[in-house]
Formats: C-alpha cells, sequence, structure tokens
C-alpha cells in the first residue's frame, strides 16, 4: 500500500473514532457533545428523528421507541431479482390491508428479499398469528417464525 492510502486510512480511521467517542459511559454521541455546547458556543442542530434512528447502529432505539428480542412472521424471502422487489411490496400490503395491526418489515439483505410482519414478544402469539396467515394466504407456504428485534409495544 502506498504513502498516499496509508495516509487516507489514517486519516478516515481517526474522524470515525472521532465521530463515535463519547465521555466513556457510551451514550454521548457526538449530536450531544456539539449541542452541549462550550466556551460559550451553542451549536444547534436540527435534523429528522428518522435520521436519528438510522445512526444508531446497535439496533436499540428506533424513533422514540425501544427494540427488544422477540419474534416476527417471516411471509416472504426470495433472491429472483427480475420480481423478488415487487413481489415483496405486493406482498407486504396485501398482509397489512388483512390485517391493520400488522406492521410489515420489507428487507433486502444481499441477495434477499424478504417481508416479515409483526412484533410479537412472546413465541404463543406469533404462532397463533402464523396459524391464521398461513389459511389466509395460503400462496406463500413457507411462513415461519424467526427470531428478530421487535418493537416494545410498552
Amino acid at each position: 500500500m502506498n504513502l498516499k492510502k496509508r495516509g487516507m486510512v489514517f486519516l478516515l480511521s481517526a474522524l470515525v473514532l472521532a465521530a463515535t467517542a463519547g465521555n466513556g459511559d457510551g451514550r454521548t454521541s457526538i449530536m450531544d457533545e456539539l449541542a452541549a455546547g462550550s466556551d460559550g458556543a451553542t451549536v444547534k442542530v436540527h435534523q429528522d428523528a428518522r435520521l436519528d434512528s438510522l445512526l444508531c447502529r446497535d439496533g436499540s432505539y428506533i424513533a422514540g421507541r425501544t427494540l427488544v428480542a422477540g419474534f416476527r412472521i417471516q411471509v416472504y424471502s426470495d433472491n429472483t431479482q427480475k420480481r423478488a422487489k415487487d413481489e415483496a411490496r405486493m406482498c407486504a400490503a396485501a398482509i397489512e390491508a388483512y390485517d391493520d395491526e400488522l406492521t410489515a418489515y420489507i428487507t433486502f439483505n444481499s441477495p434477499f428479499w424478504r417481508v416479515r410482519v409483526g412484533d410479537f414478544v412472546n413465541y404463543e402469539e406469533a404462532v397463533a398469528k402464523l396459524r391464521e396467515l398461513k389459511a389466509a394466504f395460503p400462496r406463500y407456504e413457507d411462513m415461519r417464525i424467526v427470531k428478530d428485534n421487535v418493537i416494545d409495544k410498552f
């Protein structure tokens, strides 16, 4: 690796470390540090709450809600490049139209498009809903319960 590349790697590493450094308790973000101000200066940061949830990489916080270990029902999973994305969207829309209390989560983890529904903290609730969905949507025969981080409703 030549000297320029090493310098760039070092600089980028230093920037990442500086941006993620806190005060030792692991809870202070760079945004909190900027907002706190020092030497009489105040920095106001205006950002969309969705960006805040995206920046939280540990997955424990989404738009003011706490995530806990739980279960979701995986309704669809496919890696057919030409049709999987559209099929995932149609599947999610159909499930949400069927039961407006269920939230559908479409994810892409290369090469798979997946649709998972629900935020079940206990396994028995997930099993009951799985039976109901299998009866209502026989087309999606590979439905199954998967462990996932779910939004805590309380």
